[in-house]
C-alpha cells in the first residue's frame, strides 16, 4: 500500500489544482500543458489577426495604435529600415509559424498573396540590412520551401490540408528566394571579400549612402553564410555560397592571437575597428552558425571552428570560479583577454541554447542562470544589464535602477525563451516549464495590447513601446509554444521529422539539407525557370513579369556553378606528445578539443535521484541563489513591478510557492540530495597567471585523462599539459575564507594541503580553477612536465612533485 502512496497523493493534488487558473498552479500535467499551449496559441492568433487586419500588407502593425508600420521613406538613414522594406515582413518571417500552429487556411492565403506578387515583392527602392533580410525573409522563404517539398506529411486527417497545399505547390518560393538572393549578394562582391552591411533592394549597393556602409559587425558579415549556402545548394547557383563563404573564412582567420573575434570591422579598409569580443550583440550568431551550420551541412570544418572558438571564450570571456557557479560571459579585449565592459546584453541569452546544441549541458545551465535572475527582478531581459555598479546598498532605488540598466528597452526578444526551450528538451526539468509559465503570464497581463504585443520601451518605468517586430510571433511565441509541447504533438517533435537534421536558424526557421534532395532541388529549379521563361514570351504575360523572369534566367545561366570546399579548417595534429602514457599508468587520454565531440547526457548541477517523484533538480543545486548575493545592487526590482508581487517570494520563478511545494514534496530524505539552503557566497579572490605565452586554443597541447590504471597517480578527468603555456585562473585560499566549494578554509585545511610546511595565520594556498578554458577546481589535478617548470624564479618543485608558483603552493598542480 505504501508503494502507491505517492500516486494517491498526486491524484488528490490534481483534483485540487484542476479548479485553479492555469497560471496559479505548477502541476504540468498533460491537461495543464495543453492549456498553456492553448493560451500561447491565443496570443499568436491575437497578434497575427491584428497584423492581418491593421498592418498587412505593410511590414508590421503598431500594437498600441493599431497602425500599419513600414520603412521611413523620408529618412533613408533611419535604422528601422534595416528590417523593413514594404515586403510584408511579418508574413515572410512567420510562414513556418503557420505550419506549427496548423493554420492551413492562413498559410494558403499567404502563399497565394506571395505567388501573385512574387515578380514585384522585392522591387523596393529602400535600403535594408543584408543580415536582417537574410535571416528574416530569405530564411523564411527557404524554410517554407523545405516544408512544402521535403516533408512526408503523414496520411492522417489532421494533415489532409497541408498535403493538398504541397501537391499544388510549384516551387515559386525558391524562385522568390533566388530573386532576393540576387538583390542582396552584391554586398559581398567587394575587393576585400568583406561585405557591405546594406543594399538598396531595387538599385544595389551604389544607391546606399556611403556612411551607412562604412562599418559592419562580425555577426552581420558572417551569419548570412548559412542561408546563402543553402540557397546555392537548392538552386545550383554556387556563387552565393562562394562569396559568403569567402567572407566567413577571412573573418575567422583574422581572429586575434587569443583566438577571439572582435565585433566591428571596416569592409572597405579590411581592418578591425575595435578590439572587443564576447558572445552578445555584433558577434553572437557567428558562434551560433558554426554549430548550426555544422549540423545542417554535416560539416567537420564548421564544428572545429566552434570548438576552437568556444575554448577561447572559456579561457578569456567566462567569469566564474566554482565548477557549478553561474557563468557570465563578459566582453573582453581580444588582444589581452581583459574584461572591458561592466554590462552584458540581452542577445547573449541565446548562448546557453547553443551550448545545449553543442552538448555542453553543465555549461548551458550555468550561463542560463544569470538571465533567469534578470527575469526574477525585471520580468524581462534589459537590452544591457550591468553586473558591476557604483551603487551602494543604501542608495535610493531610482539611482540603483539607473546604474543597473545600461540600455532600458525590452522589445520581447526571444533569446531567453529560446534557451529555456532547448534546456527543457535536453533535461526535462520542470523548472523550465515554470519559467515558461511565468513568461506566458507576463505576456498576457502586461504585454498584450489592443493590436498585438508590446514590449518595454523603458523597463525602469514600465512604459511600453508601440512596435511589434516580426520575431515576436516568429520566435518568442514559437519557442514558448514548443516549450509546452512535452507530449510531442507538434509536427517538429514527431517521428517523421526526427530523421531530418533540422535546426532552428537564428531567426527560428527550421532548416535542413541532404545532398540527395539538394541535387533534385537544383534540377527542378532549373527546369522551373526554363518553363517560366518559355511561358513569359506569351503576349498575355505582363511586361514586368517578363522582365522579372528574363533577369532571373540571365543571372542563372551565367552563374558560377563550380563546387568549392569553402570552409575547410586545416586538421590539427592532436597527438604529438612524447609522453610515455603507459609508463605513467594512463591507458587512455583525449586531446581537449576532442572532448567536445562527446555530448553530456546529464548535467552536473541537477542531481535528481533516478527514482525521485515530482522533483526539480534545481533544488539540488546549492549555488542557485548565489547570483542574488553576488549582484545585490544591480539585481533589483523596479518600483512599478513591486505591485505585482502580492507575496514577496512570488517574483522569484524558483520560489513560486505552488511550484516549490509541488516539486520538493517527494524529494528523498537524504539532505545531500536536496539543498533547501543556499551555499555561502565565496569570499576567495581569483588571480590570473600566464605561463610562457597566451595562444589560440588549438596551439596549446592539452589532454584529459579518460582512463587510468588503478594504482596510477592520475585520476580520470585530470588535465595534462606537456608544455606549460597559456592562461590559468587561480583561486586564492586564505584562512577564514569560504571557497567556491562552500568550504571554510581553516588552518587544518592549509596544513593538510601543505604537509611538512609551517602554517601561520597568513598562509595561503592556490587552486587552479581553469587551465586554458578547461574547468579544473578542487577535485581535478593539472599535470605538466619537469622541463616546463625549470624557471627557478617562477617555480619551485618539491621532491614529491608538488609545484609552488612564485613561492605559493598550488594544491592541484603537479609534475609528471
Amino acid at each position: 500500500m505504501l508503494a502507491y502512496l505517492p500516486l494517491l497523493i498526486l491524484s488528490v493534488l490534481i483534483q485540487l489544482i484542476v479548479a485553479l487558473q492555469y497560471h496559479e498552479h505548477a502541476a504540468f500535467t498533460p491537461q495543464h500543458l495543453r492549456e498553456l499551449k492553448k493560451h500561447t496559441k491565443e496570443l499568436f492568433h491575437h497578434a497575427w489577426n491584428s497584423y492581418m487586419k491593421h498592418g498587412f500588407p505593410a511590414d508590421e502593425v503598431r500594437p498600441i495604435t493599431c497602425e500599419p508600420y513600414g520603412p521611413d521613406y523620408d529618412d533613408p538613414t533611419n535604422m528601422r529600415n534595416d528590417a523593413m522594406a514594404n515586403v510584408s515582413s511579418t508574413m515572410l518571417d512567420n510562414l513556418d509559424m503557420l505550419f506549427i500552429m496548423e493554420e492551413w487556411g492562413e498559410l494558403e492565403n499567404a502563399l497565394n498573396y506571395l505567388q501573385e506578387n512574387h515578380a514585384t515583392l522585392f522591387e523596393q527602392d529602400t535600403v535594408v540590412q543584408v543580415f536582417e533580410a537574410s535571416i528574416r525573409w530569405l530564411g523564411g522563404l527557404l524554410s517554407t520551401h523545405l516544408l512544402l517539398t521535403d516533408v512526408q506529411w503523414p496520411d492522417e486527417p489532421r494533415y489532409a490540408e497541408i498535403r493538398r497545399i504541397c501537391k499544388n505547390y510549384d516551387g515559386f518560393l525558391l524562385i522568390l528566394a533566388y530573386d532576393l538572393g540576387l538583390r542582396l549578394i552584391p554586398a559581398y562582391q567587394t575587393d576585400t571579400n568583406l561585405p557591405f552591411p546594406r543594399v538598396n533592394l531595387a538599385k544595389g549597393v551604389d544607391a546606399v549612402p556611403e556612411h551607412m556602409n562604412e562599418l559592419t559587425c562580425t555577426s552581420g558579415a558572417t551569419t548570412p553564410y548559412v542561408e546563402f549556402a543553402l540557397l546555392s545548394k537548392l538552386t545550383g547557383d554556387m556563387h552565393f555560397e562562394r562569396l559568403t563563404g569567402l567572407s566567413y573564412w577571412k573573418i575567422w582567420h583574422s581572429r586575434s592571437r587569443l583566438g577571439l573575434l572582435s565585433m566591428t570591422m571596416n569592409p572597405s579598409k579590411s581592418e578591425w575597428v575595435d578590439s572587443i569580443g564576447g558572445v552578445g550583440a555584433s558577434v553572437d550568431s557567428f558562434y551560433e552558425y558554426a554549430v548550426k551550420g555544422a549540423i545542417i551541412f554535416n560539416s567537420d570544418s564548421l564544428w572545429l571552428i566552434f570548438t576552437k572558438a568556444y575554448l577561447a571564450l572559456l579561457t578569456h570571456s567566462a567569469q566564474s570560479i566554482g565548477i557549478h557557479d553561474s557563468t557570465l560571459f563578459a566582453n573582453v579585449n581580444t588582444g589581452s583577454g581583459e574584461v572591458v565592459s561592466t554590462w552584458i546584453d540581452s542577445l547573449g541569452a541565446f548562448w546557453s541554447g547553443v551550448q545545449v546544441l553543442a552538448g555542453r549541458l553543465t555549461d548551458a545551465i550555468s550561463s542560463h542562470l544569470i538571465y533567469l535572475k534578470m527575469w526574477d527582478y525585471f520580468d524581462s531581459v534589459p537590452e544591457r544589464w550591468c553586473f558591476v555598479s557604483p551603487s551602494m546598498h543604501l542608495d535610493p532605488l531610482k539611482e540603483k535602477i539607473a546604474n543597473a540598466i545600461n540600455l532600458e528597452w525590452y522589445p520581447l526578444r526571444p533569446e531567453f525563451i529560446e534557451s529555456t526551450y532547448y534546456l527543457f528538451r535536453a533535461t526535462k526539468d520542470p523548472m523550465y516549464l515554470q519559467i515558461g509559465l511565468r513568461i506566458l503570464s507576463v505576456f498576457e497581463t502586461r504585454f498584450k495590447t489592443a493590436c498585438g504585443l508590446a514590449g518595454y520601451q523603458d523597463i525602469r518605468t514600465g512604459q511600453l513601446q508601440n512596435r511589434m517586430e516580426s520575431f515576436v510571433m516568429g520566435e518568442s511565441l514559437k519557442y514558448l509554444y514548443l516549450l509546452f509541447d512535452e507530449a510531442n504533438e507538434i509536427f517538429l517533435h514527431q517521428p517523421f521529422m526526427s530523421k531530418k537534421n533540422w535546426v532552428f536558424s537564428t531567426e527560428a526557421h527550421p532548416l535542413w539539407y541532404t545532398p540527395e534532395f539538394g541535387r533534385q532541388s537544383a534540377q527542378e529549379f532549373k527546369e522551373n525557370l526554363r518553363v517560366l521563361r518559355q511561358k513569359s514570351t506569351s503576349s498575355r504575360t505582363p511586361s514586368y513579369k517578363r522582365s522579372f523572369i528574363r533577369t532571373l534566367w540571365s543571372k542563372f545561366v551565367i552563374s558560377d556553378r563550380k563546387m568549392i570546399d569553402t570552409l575547410a579548417e586545416p586538421p590539427i595534429d592532436r597527438n604529438n606528445s612524447l609522453i610515455d602514457w603507459q609508463r605513467l599508468g594512463i591507458t587512455q587520454v583525449s586531446p581537449v578539443l576532442d572532448s567536445f565531440d562527446t555530448c553530456e547526457v546529464k548535467p552536473r548541477q541537477l542531481k535528481t535521484n533516478r527514482n525521485s517523484f515530482m522533483q526539480s533538480g534545481y533544488y539540488t543545486w546549492k549555488n542557485l541563489f548565489l547570483p542574488d548575493a553576488k549582484y545585490p545592487t544591480t539585481l533589483i526590482r523596479p518600483k512599478h513591478l513591486q505591485k505585482h508581487s502580492k507575496i514577496l517570494p512570488n517574483h522569484y520563478v524558483e520560489l513560486t510557492p505552488a511550484f516549490y511545494h509541488t516539486f520538493t514534496a517527494f524529494a528523498p530524505e537524504d539532505k545531500l540530495r536536496l539543498h533547501l539552503q543556499c551555499a555561502r557566497e565565496a569570499t576567495t579572490t581569483e588571480s590570473d597567471c600566464v605561463f610562457s605565452e597566451v595562444q589560440k586554443p588549438e596551439q596549446h597541447e592539452m589532454y584529459i585523462v579518460t582512463q587510468a590504471e588503478q594504482n596510477s597517480r592520475f585520476a580520470v578527468n585530470d588535465v595534462v599539459i606537456p608544455t606549460l603555456t597559456g592562461r590559468f585562473k587561480l583561486e586564492v585560499l586564505k584562512i577564514g575564507d569560504i571557497d567556491s566549494t562552500n568550504t571554510l578554509i581553516t588552518k587544518d585545511y592549509i596544513r593538510k594541503a601543505r604537509p611538512n610546511t609551517w602554517v601561520s595565520r597568513t598562509s595561503e594556498v592556490l587552486r587552479v580553477t581553469r587551465a586554458n578554458g578547461v574547468k579544473v577546481g578542487r577535485y581535478r589535478t593539472v599535470w605538466t612536465t619537469k622541463e616546463s617548470v625549470q624557471d627557478k624564479t617562477m617555480f619551485k618543485v618539491s621532491k614529491d612533485g608538488r609545484i609552488f608558483v612564485q613561492g605559493r603552493y598550488v594544491e592541484n598542480f603537479r609534475v609528471i
